[in-house]
């Protein structure tokens, strides 16, 4: 999962050169001035913007380099949102690939020189995420941008794009070193991924005018034309694109695009007030669309989102997984949401670390493991022998350990209320508590949530972010969900815990100390809902740290006075949640019956069209996974680009347990 950085040095004018292509990132004369001339002009931008009809236009670009082009377009659609701030577009996607990509002090270096980009540049620093494969997602909110940037070969990333079947694309920016320089970019492929993913219309600018350029995009169905070139270049391409049909989804029952789009008109029902529903909401309202949600408690976070604190950190294996990947890009896109978060609002946190003790042989075995296959980057994860785990814990552990430093512990509740109140400030918010809803009903133009109350609420999309309350609803009948009980101690500091400086992880987590106490836990009994807290499970919590930490004097002795919390987590068999559209589940099990006889999955139809959704079954993992599957539905609902690459989109869509069932003759 991690990628190599590029290695670059500078010439006499200060221009970056990549090592490995021998080329330049940016022309010598002037880096800004031939973005605009080759890219922004050769797409005719900002001109379509202003004819543009739709709320979001997407660029996506082949070659992030310095992320020169990204800050020049940044800065262009802020521009253009000031002078038109009633104009429909509201939201500029900016979608790159990076196969190597600049260390932050290279990036750094390369835009010194380009004052006039220093904030946009500034702005980017604060986010650039670690060298890590796949889709880093950063939102740009005051300048009304989002930057997908994935990392990663352009021809394994692009196939990855899940993208409406009228295309993605509004304009492309060809990047990238030159064909004689870097032909490996430059082939069929990458041509014939363009043509799929481009809407009718979508345009293409680019430096080169090489005849392997120009043939290949022809050959994909693009108009070409020849525009006089940039300084000392004489000639580049640029061309437009039009569709014939709609394009083939690679695997048709997990797609995504099935009912028509939420926009700023819209009104979407979010049913529940813990993370999940908070996240989603918040994601909305970014998008300007108005949200009710609706509460079954008299208080938002009141489940497992009301314990005090959590500790936040990924949950990583040795190897890539599906399940590994899910969980570092949703950490590192929720660190980034939080830290911002922070800035905002009163929110009691500590990005403190969390470490993770070796605490017997096999764990210390899988530890070494992760280490020594080196998937991840040191920045993500590390190792820690016993004597700098005492000193980075601040207590004695005396055990090797893994360490997580973009972690740290946060307060569920204060996120959850944070999310709302930004919310609020985004777009029209009500937050109606007291509303445990009955039933959920649905035809062709709206949807209608009935409450117990008797109130009953109409929208044109819901959103099921109901966490272990699920388990009552008919729309997941079909679902094998698994509620499981978790009781977590709230120990009262004292010597020598109040000098614990992270978060520590072994069976159970202990934290650093927030109003005076320590969350500890935590028990994990499954389908007990029962939410009163238990002695024996106190008993139960304290032995297993016991067990866990032996060789720790300070851990035997440590006095807890009972006071503790139980809520109740939701997941399902595969332990990862379900993100996507909910819909009846049975008819979708009709509808992909015919799978059981032996036909291929790209021949099944695509699923049926569904106004509800869900956002559920984060199980324990909910402060690292909410805040990007929330970001992924609101993308999904708005016909917007999806920030996870299908393989992982698959693994998190309600309908693969029906897909699956179906291919195996269990329908």
């Amino acid at each position: 999962m991690k990628t190599t950085t590029a290695q670059v040095h500078f010439n006499d004018s200060g221009t970056p050169v990549a090592d490995h292509f021998d080329d330049v990132y940016f022309s010598n004369d002037s880096g800004i001035d031939e973005t605009r001339h080759v890219f922004m002009s050769g797409n005719d931008l900002p001109e379509r913007w202003h004819t543009h009809t739709g709320e979001s236009f997407v660029i996506a670009e082949t070659g992030f380099g310095t992320g020169l082009n990204f800050l020049v377009a940044m800065q262009a659609f802020h521009e253009f949102r000031q002078a038109n701030p009633q104009h429909v577009l509201k939201r500029l996607y900016f979608l790159s690939t990076e196969k190597f990509p600049l260390a932050q002090k290279d990036m750094q270096h390369a835009l010194l020189r380009f004052t006039a980009l220093e904030h946009e540049a500034t702005a980017l620093a604060t986010q650039y995420p670690i060298a890590m494969e796949g889709c880093h997602r950063m939102n740009f909110a005051n300048y009304g941008v989002t930057l997908d940037l994935w990392m990663g070969d352009v021809h394994a990333l692009l196939p990855q794009w899940h993208a409406p079947r009228r295309g993605l694309v509004d304009a492309w920016f060809l990047d990238g070193f030159a064909p004689s320089k870097n032909p490996d970019m430059w082939t069929a492929q990458l041509f014939s991924e363009m043509a799929r993913l481009s809407v009718e219309g979508c345009t293409f600018g680019t430096f080169t005018a090489a005849g392997v350029v120009k043939r290949g995009l022809k050959e994909a169905g693009f108009a070409i034309q020849k525009r006089p070139g940039f300084g000392r270049k004489r000639d580049m391409l640029t061309g437009q694109y039009h569709r014939d049909a709609p394009s083939a989804p690679s695997s048709p029952p997990y797609y995504r695009f099935a009912a028509d789009a939420v926009n700023s008109e819209s009104h979407v029902v979010v049913v529940g007030g813990g993370l999940a529903g908070a996240a989603v909401t918040h994601a909305l309202a970014s998008r300007g669309i108005r949200t009710t949600v609706l509460v079954a408690d008299e208080q938002v976070a009141q489940g497992a989102s009301g314990n005090p604190q959590g500790g936040f950190y990924p949950q990583l294996h040795s190897e890539a997984s599906h399940a590994s990947q899910i969980q570092a890009h949703t950490f590192l896109y929720a660190n980034r949401l939080y830290r911002g978060l922070a800035e905002q609002s009163s929110l009691r946190h500590e990005f403190c670390g969390v470490m993770l003790l070796g605490f017997n042989a096999a764990q210390q075995a899988r530890q070494h493991k992760l280490i020594t296959q080196q998937v991840w980057p040191e920045a993500l994860i590390h190792g820690l022998d016993a004597t700098e785990a005492d000193t980075r814990a601040g207590v004695t552990v005396n055990s090797d350990a893994l360490f997580v430093p973009l972690g740290g512990w946060l307060s569920p509740p204060d996120v959850v209320a944070g999310l709302f109140e930004q919310a609020a400030h985004l777009a029209p918010t009500v937050i109606l508590t007291g509303h445990k809803v009955s039933g959920v009903v649905s035809d062709e133009r709206h949807v209608q949530v009935h409450c117990v109350n008797g109130e009953t609420v109409t929208a044109d999309h819901v959103i099921m972010a109901t966490g272990a309350e699920s388990i009552t609803s008919a729309l997941f009948e079909p679902l094998a969900l698994r509620p499981v009980r978790g009781q977590v101690e709230a120990v009262p500091t004292q010597s020598p815990l109040d000098q614990l400086q992270t978060v520590l992880c072994h069976k159970g987590y202990l934290t650093p100390a927030c109003d005076g106490r320590h969350a500890l836990g935590s028990t994990y009994i499954k389908n007990d809902t029962d939410t009163r807290p238990r002695a024996e499970e106190s008993t139960q919590n304290l032995a297993t740290h016991q067990q866990a930490m032996a060789n720790c004097d300070w851990m035997e002795h440590l006095q807890h006075d009972g006071t503790a919390r139980a809520a109740v987590r939701l997941g399902v068999a595969d332990h990862q949640p379900l993100v996507g559209a909910l819909g009846e589940l049975d008819t979708h099990r009709e509808h992909y019956a015919s799978l059981a006889s032996g036909k291929r999955v790209e021949t099944a139809p695509l699923p049926p069209a569904s106004r509800v959704s869900a956002l559920t079954a984060l199980g324990s993992r909910g402060l690292t996974t909410a805040p990007l599957l929330a970001e992924l539905l609101a993308s999904q609902l708005c016909h917007d680009p999806l920030p996870l690459p299908e393989p992982l989109l698959q693994a998190l869509n309600p309908n693969r347990f029906i897909v699956r069932d179906c291919i195996r003759g269990k329908c």
